[in-house]
């Protein structure tokens, strides 16, 4: 059992220690803003801490105490890295921000500690943290939200944002278009905050576009036209905007619209001409000369539509293949084994000359 006198010293040894700061907690609660008074705590120089020049060694005895704070600092206390006591002017003490600092993110974020440690400022806070407060700083992306509402706009900003300043990359959750697309491709065509409003730089590369539009992708590629050498923004200024041929190309006749054009030149291999329509004017618009020759012949072959004879363009078909050997009992076909040394004018048939 301890004697009187041992009891006795023993409580003067923890009233010493409380006395010094050296029962402090390490893993202490924010202080109040307000200094505490002098004549409850002591001073460093009661506590045997140096205040004098450098203080050489004054920090390590803060950390004796203070753990947490001092490997903060020291580590990741970016601008905050000084000396303990150039914030603390004496022990206890808490300065407030704004004694160093503005507001920097204005009147609606006052409390800085509600998202920056003291100690490492600039360290990674976990988003949730100021959910609610995102607004606050980042209006414009909360108001693309509210304009165009989308899956992205049901989400909480920390779910793409789990800690202030990181941005999660599309393909985290996206598949990408190709295998070679990068963050920064998704976003030339999409937007973060309204990835449904597609737009896209002038510059964009072809590959980018064919990695959804694979079938102009693979014509444009595999047809070389003066279209082949355009980027695709040339014509489609804007995402599904389909211009008009006639703001570049000179229409056949001055009635022809865009539709017109397309029935025979498709968009990304014009060259490689199809007839849906055998509407005959519209061949007549190139060849004219023909199609005079054809309806003064008055023959059969009148009556017939351009693409009945022409199926693709520049096709001309042997005349057999509709009439066989007409002349076949006569044996006209010995003397004159080729239709065009009688026939001369495949649009007049009826205009005969034997050449042999």
């Amino acid at each position: 059992m301890l004697s009187r006198k041992a009891l006795l010293g023993i409580g003067i040894l923890l009233l010493v220690m409380a006395a010094s700061g050296c029962l402090d907690t390490p893993d202490e609660s924010p202080p109040s803003t307000v200094p505490t008074s002098p004549s409850t705590v002591a001073s460093y120089e009661e506590m045997g801490v140096s205040t004098e020049g450098d203080g050489e060694g004054s920090d390590e005895s803060c950390a004796e105490c203070h753990v947490n704070a001092y490997t903060s600092i020291t580590t990741v206390g970016g601008k905050h890295t000084r000396r303990c006591m150039f914030c603390h002017l004496q022990h206890g003490d808490t300065p407030k921000c704004t004694d160093c600092h503005e507001l920097v993110h204005g009147e609606q974020l006052k409390d800085c500690k509600d998202c920056h440690d003291e100690h490492a400022p600039l360290s990674v806070i976990p988003s949730s943290i100021y959910e609610q407060s995102c607004s606050d700083c980042h209006a414009a992306q909360i108001e693309e939200f509210s304009d165009f509402p989308g899956r992205h706009a049901d989400l909480l900003c920390c779910y793409c944002h789990q800690s202030h300043g990181q941005v999660d990359a599309c393909i985290n959750c996206h598949a990408p278009h190709s295998v070679k697309m990068t963050y920064q491709d998704c976003l030339d065509c999409h937007p973060e905050h309204l990835p449904q409003v597609i737009s896209y730089p002038e510059n964009i590369p072809g590959y980018t576009c064919a990695a959804c539009h694979e079938g102009p992708g693979i014509s444009l590629e595999q047809n070389p036209t003066k279209h082949s050498a355009l980027s695709c923004a040339f014509c489609h200024k804007s995402h599904a905007q389909i211009p008009e041929c006639q703001l570049c190309h000179e229409p056949h006749t001055q009635d022809m619209s865009n539709d017109d054009c397309i029935r025979c030149h498709p968009a990304h291999n014009p060259l490689d001409m199809e007839f849906t329509v055998s509407e005959r004017e519209t061949c007549a618009v190139c060849h004219g000369e023909l199609d005079d020759e054809l309806r003064q012949s008055n023959t059969i072959h009148d009556d017939l539509g351009c693409v009945y004879c022409h199926p693709e363009h520049r096709y001309v078909p042997t005349c057999e293949s509709c009439h066989g050997l007409p002349h076949e009992r006569i044996g006209i076909h010995d003397d004159y084994p080729l239709c065009s040394q009688c026939h001369i004018v495949a649009h007049d048939v009826q205009n005969i000359v034997f050449n042999k």
